[in-house]
């Protein structure tokens, strides 16, 4: 019995011991898998975290390259400055490398040009914008740049490739074609052109009118248009009241006659023969017209005729016709308007910027398409006014026309050479626009041009008046600029598809 009860004893302590481990183990067990657990939540949210703050990093720092130029990279979105095409995203990778790149870039020497400091490779030779040697990049250099990176951004390409007036480059490969002279200084004139029209010149405009009243029997200046020389009849009046004038007169000249022996009465009668004279001068007779009529009526008053002649005092073309046959006229009627046309006027319209330049007195050059025809003329007058639509100032040119070529109403071309004085002139095709200033190219030494900026004037016949940047003793090339600035262009261009990925720019 009692061993029984011992084996039960022993076998309840194992059971216990059994239960004791079974306890631990299982503390154990839930204890590791609660860690477990706990760790992989940790690393869940670590993840989440790395992987939004990689979004927002790369947000922060997308860079943009251009698929044809790869060297080219901005962190903004646009177009290429080189050809133009549209800039994409670099993937991540391609980043990394480029990161790694200009890491690797740090730790070597760069090269880079003094004159466009934004242009740096990692290997000596020519910078491809102005042809200058490049030079090592000095460390505190290289920072700087790393750190304004992304402060910079590419102009146009033609801002890149622009002269100053210090660089200079060899011109051995572009000499072909290219022509020097030298800058002249000489007394210039300036040449503005204007458009006119012909009038008739008013101070030669003849009105023909009568003092007296009458009836047109005979018109022989029947039509306008007509040249008429001075001394033509124009047209036969019957006027009763310039007859009887002319009858009182002969009655007071052969009273005169009569009474001459009598020395009391002939001072009476001279001054009665002048008053009847000045009557018909008044009418626009003259003294050889009433000795004339005189004559013909043969000192009878009853031979006076009321018929009576009338002439053209100037000679001139009928502007202007206002009378028929038959026709009742009283000195207020305006018979003929006769116009000398061996003498006209130019009235020329030039633009306001041009009245400085214009005085009386300048010749003028007038020339008509039309006809092939040209001729002298001087500016006599200048109006005080402005036409507030066209903005343009009239000026009056006096022109001789005795063969009559120029015609009232006629368009013409007025051409002034307004002389501007002792200048520095240089050919039109030695200058070379960059799009914001000129440049003319200058022959240095040892085969060496210097672009040089210049600040152009007037534009004169032989070319263009240079105010400032040449002092008058260099010489310039002439003609052929056109070929260095493709040169330097294709240079620039060849040079960045040569280097391509190898070059780095800041942007």
């Amino acid at each position: 019995m009692s061993s029984t009860r011992k084996d039960k004893i022993t076998g309840l302590g194992k059971n216990r011991r059994l239960f004791e481990l079974t306890q631990v183990f299982l503390i154990l067990f839930f204890g590791f898998f609660i860690s477990l657990s706990q760790a992989c939540s940790r690393e869940k949210k670590n993840a989440s975290h790395e992987k939004e703050t990689e979004s927002q990093t790369e947000n922060k720092t997308q860079l943009y390259h251009c698929p044809m130029h790869p060297s080219y990279v901005s962190d903004k979105p646009g177009d290429c400055p080189i050809c133009g095409m549209k800039l994409v995203k670099i993937k991540r990778d391609k980043r990394e490398e480029k990161k790694s790149e200009s890491e690797r870039s740090e730790q070597k020497t760069l090269y880079h040009c003094p004159m466009h400091p934004s242009y740096i490779s990692d290997k000596p030779g020519d910078c491809p914008i102005c042809g200058m040697k490049l030079v090592p990049v000095k460390k505190e250099k290289k920072e700087e740049h790393h750190h304004k990176e992304e402060e910079h951004h590419y102009h146009h390409e033609h801002e890149h490739e622009r002269r100053s007036s210090v660089d200079e480059f060899e011109i051995s490969r572009i000499t072909l074609g290219l022509k020097f002279v030298k800058v002249q200084i000489k007394n210039v004139s300036k040449e503005i052109r204007g458009a006119g029209i012909v009038e008739l010149d008013e101070r030669r405009i003849k009105s023909i009118s009568l003092k007296y009243s009458g009836w047109i029997e005979e018109l022989y200046a029947d039509y306008e248009g007509k040249f008429v020389s001075k001394g033509t009849p124009l047209l036969k009046i019957y006027s009763p009241d310039l007859a009887a004038s002319i009858r009182d007169y002969i009655t007071v000249l052969k009273t005169c006659e009569r009474e001459g022996k009598d020395h009391t009465r002939a001072g009476y009668c001279q001054e009665l023969l002048e008053s009847s004279k000045t009557r018909l001068q008044i009418y626009g007779v003259s003294e050889k017209d009433i000795a004339d009529l005189v004559k013909k009526s043969g000192g009878k008053e009853e031979n006076v005729s009321p018929y009576f002649v009338v002439r053209s005092p100037v000679s001139g073309f009928i502007m202007k016709k206002n009378v028929f046959e038959g026709q009742f006229i009283s000195p207020e009627t305006e018979l003929f308007r006769i116009a000398d046309l061996s003498h006209i006027w130019v009235i020329a319209e030039f633009y306001e910027n041009d009245i400085k330049n214009i005085k009386n007195g300048y010749n003028a050059v007038i020339k008509s398409d039309i006809l092939g025809f040209e001729t002298q003329g001087q500016v006599s007058y200048i109006y005080p006014y402005i036409d507030p639509q066209r903005r343009t100032v009239r000026v009056r040119i006096d022109v001789e026309n005795k063969d009559l070529t120029l015609k009232p109403g006629m368009y013409v071309s007025v051409y002034l050479n307004i002389p501007i004085g002792r200048k520095v002139v240089v050919p039109e095709d030695s200058v070379l626009w960059s799009g914001e200033k000129h440049y003319v190219f200058v022959k240095g030494v040892s085969g060496r041009i210097i672009p040089r900026e210049v600040v152009l004037g007037d534009r004169v016949k032989d070319g263009y008046v240079v105010e400032s940047g040449l002092s008058g003793d260099e010489e310039i090339v002439a003609s052929g600029t056109f070929l260095i600035d493709s040169e330097i262009k294709l240079k620039s261009a060849i040079e960045r598809f040569k280097q391509g990925g190898d070059e780095i720019h800041q942007h």
